[in-house]
């Protein structure tokens, strides 16, 4: 007998008000995917279930997380039918990473106080929560003057994101800054730019899309959505859409909602500087190898890596009066005109990694001036990192 037939004859005892067999390599992979973003500990016990719903008709089996402000929402291929149900993610998560077996049989019967989850020689019995407690958060409403819906093609959106995520602010009072910044169609140029700042640095990427956006307020998506996204959804397809109060990320078989951000994001475009710049390029990977090799020097609050013109290039070092004093040489052409200028060494060395390419270009208007970073990629695609006097 077949796993489908042996879950057809499961699925047919009229004393089962769950019952279901799916692959036990996608489920595991689905719980661990929602792991990270589940609260370890929670006063709420509901927030941390996942939510396991059956669709007999297509047979998919529904896998969520539901919280408050996000929910991730996926499905998987399998056989069976029942009612919806919630159980303790984590419990559930390590029960599977420990089972062997190629399926897993979920059984409940009405009568049953637990759910029977079976995978090879392993089987759990864990007790259920009511479906209906989980917290829902529908998608953008497309009726609503606000809404939005931009297709993006294979990596774009992790691309928009790969120069936003790592400004995004951790500074709960400017609750505002505590995501990404979404602009659509700003003066109707058809551009899709996401823009994130911590107020010392800046970043911001620009896509060109043949979707309806004409103008409209900016959204903010918090950092947790943004996380979640740029990991489950990292190289895929993606189809974002947005209305005044929510935005929701599909792609493959999982969408994430969440709701956006109530705050005005600052005039960002002020503070980037306008130029003339006087120009030089820097390795990107000795920028991150000098951070580490300034790490004894800097200690505690001594954050400030000095950069300035030297012989054979740019000279880059960190000095302490009490241990001493490490420096790199960066060769290539000094610059004219740049005076010594001082950043902060882990700001200046998550920059460089941010691009993703092995030079970037500093452009230098004065000594305490923002700095303009970019990698010679398109236009929009850019950062501001601000200066710290050494």
């Amino acid at each position: 007998m077949t796993h489908t037939d042996k879950a057809a004859t499961v699925a047919a005892k009229p004393s089962a008000v769950f019952s279901v067999g799916v692959d036990a390599g996608s489920f595991r992979r689905a719980l661990a995917a929602l792991l990270p973003y589940s609260e370890p500990r929670n006063t709420i016990p509901i927030l941390g279930c996942v939510t396991l719903a059956m669709d007999a008709t297509a047979q998919r089996l529904g896998v969520s997380l539901f919280d408050i402000d996000l929910a991730i929402e996926t499905t998987l291929a399998a056989e069976g039918r029942g009612e919806a149900f919630a159980v303790p993610l984590r419990t559930l998560a390590a029960f599977m990473n420990g089972a062997d077996g190629e399926r897993v049989q979920i059984r409940k019967a009405a009568t049953d106080e637990r759910v029977t989850f079976t995978c090879g020689d392993f089987s759990a019995g864990i007790i259920p929560m009511p479906a209906e407690d989980a917290p829902r958060l529908n998608g953008p409403n497309f009726s609503d003057a606000g809404f939005r819906r931009v297709p993006l093609a294979e990596g774009v959106m992790s691309w928009l994101l790969g120069l936003t995520l790592p400004f995004v602010s951790t500074e709960e009072t400017r609750y505002y800054l505590n995501g990404v910044a979404f602009e659509f169609g700003v003066d109707d140029d058809g551009m899709l730019r996401a823009i994130a700042t911590d107020g010392h640095r800046l970043g911001s990427r620009q896509t060109k899309t043949t979707a309806n956006i004409v103008s409209r307020p900016t959204v903010i998506i918090p950092r947790g959505a943004i996380k979640a996204v740029a990991h489950l959804a990292a190289g895929k397809e993606v189809v974002l859409c947005v209305d005044d109060m929510k935005a929701e990320f599909s792609f493959g078989d999982t969408v994430i909602r969440t709701k956006v951000i109530d705050g005005t994001f600052p005039e960002w475009r002020r503070v980037v500087p306008k130029g003339p710049f006087k120009e030089f390029e820097l390795d990107a990977g000795k920028i991150g190898k000098l951070h580490r090799a300034t790490g004894g020097v800097r200690r505690e609050r001594q954050t400030a890596v000095k950069v300035q013109p030297c012989e054979g290039g740019m000279s880059v070092s960190a000095s302490n009066p009490d241990f001493g004093e490490v420096s790199a040489v960066f060769r290539g052409e000094a610059p004219e005109g740049v005076s010594a200028f001082g950043v902060n060494s882990r700001y200046f060395a998550d920059m460089a990694k941010a691009f993703g390419a092995k030079r970037i270009r500093l452009g230098f208007t004065g000594a305490g001036d923002p700095l303009m970073v970019s990698a010679g990629g398109p236009a929009g695609e850019f950062a501001v990192l601000m200066p710290m006097r050494v």
